[in-house]
């Protein structure tokens, strides 16, 4: 779905639904990123949520790496939580509990801020 994005730090707006002060947040956290989603539970609903992460590191990506063998959502779910803003966290634990799924495209989406790409293309020569 399209309505899915990460904005840089510089690009994040106003913070109402978060109640959190963006410059706070880039003083404390340095490089923030807000991920928008737009879930349809059904025909009928749109759910919108956001979410502040901070810039996956490599100490985060290897944990994910060393937990994915023991279950994919599992492991999505503790990558996203390795990154999220505390402030953002317990937000993130009722959503998940409410929309399982959401670990699989949310840590995608900070897992391609790593350089895991779906574009990749090999080509014999």
């Amino acid at each position: 779905m399209d309505d899915k994005d990460i904005k840089t730090g510089a690009d994040i707006e106003n913070n109402d639904s978060l109640n959190i002060s963006t410059e706070k947040l880039k003083a404390q956290y340095g490089k923030i990123y807000k991920l928008n989603l737009i879930l349809t539970p059904d025909d009928d609903t749109e759910v919108e949520i956001s979410y502040i992460f901070k810039k996956p590191n490599t100490a985060s990506y290897d944990r994910y790496v060393k937990t994915a063998s023991n279950g994919m959502t599992k492991a999505l779910k503790t990558f996203m939580f390795d990154n999220i803003i505390p402030e953002c966290r317990g937000k993130l634990e009722a959503d998940l509990e409410e929309y399982p799924a959401l670990a699989i495209n949310a840590g995608e989406k900070l897992l391609a801020m790593l350089g895991l790409s779906k574009n990749t293309n090999l080509m014999k020569l």
